[in-house]
């Protein structure tokens, strides 16, 4: 081979790949952008708290898991691609650093079983407990949740650890697998009320998902919903 069509070749496999690559890119950054919705940013409040001897802002943010995408679209979601079961607003939450956060979850889904009952237990909230319709409890059982929120990020020297599990009561349904009004007016009764706290460190990337199994079936229940970002799962930005 001449050193011309070496040359030539070189370039059309280096042109091969920049074109590879621009359309894996441009492809996840359509699915990021359809997963996250948007960002959903916590809103800042002008109280403080003291927790443990020590002063922090207080800001707050609300979100909620829906069955379908229905069911989001009907509570104020935005919409999705897909009719999975789905965290909204957004799966894209942005809150601030060094703050102590209260989250109000609205959720309308039923359940089943967790396969790791470690799940059930609330984790990182601050006093160890989350409130449902007005009640602080510790834990949920394993046989009595729909779905969890699990905050997570893998430690690094870059950023300060933060780990928060929340179990999320299922919504009870009758023979007919129809759904059974509950007693939470937050929800019009169609759903349950959670609101826990917890703090932030500093700024970091983290990531939250659910720990029970609710997709399609493959994967031990863990394929569709749970497999698709930006529905049972999504990101936690702390700024």
């Amino acid at each position: 081979m001449t050193n011309t069509k070496r040359a030539a070749s070189a370039i059309l496999s280096t042109l091969l790949g920049i074109a590879v690559v621009g359309a894996v890119g441009i492809t996840l950054h359509t699915l990021s952008a359809d997963a996250l919705r948007g960002k959903l940013v916590a809103t800042k409040s002008a109280d403080t708290i003291t927790v443990d001897g020590k002063n922090y802002p207080k800001a707050s943010v609300t979100m909620g898991v829906y069955p379908d995408r229905a069911t989001a679209v009907e509570h104020g979601s935005k919409p999705t691609k897909k009719d999975y079961v789905q965290y909204g607003p957004s799966n894209h939450v942005v809150l601030p650093a060094h703050t102590y956060v209260t989250m109000t979850l609205h959720v309308y889904d039923s359940g089943d079983k967790l396969n790791n009952p470690y799940f059930g237990k609330v984790v990182g909230t601050i006093g160890g407990t989350i409130n449902i319709d007005g009640v602080d409890v510790s834990s949920v059982a394993p046989d009595a949740v729909q779905h969890t929120f699990t905050l997570h990020g893998l430690p690094t020297s870059s950023q300060d650890p933060l780990f928060v599990n929340v179990p999320l009561p299922h919504v009870e349904v009758n023979d007919k697998d129809e759904f059974i009004p509950t007693k939470d007016p937050g929800t019009n009764n169609k759903g349950h009320t959670v609101v826990f706290s917890f703090l932030t460190g500093g700024k970091g990337e983290y990531v939250f998902n659910c720990e029970y199994p609710c997709g399609d079936g493959t994967y031990a229940n863990f394929g569709a919903a749970m497999g698709a970002y930006g529905y049972m799962s999504g990101k936690v930005t702390v700024a």
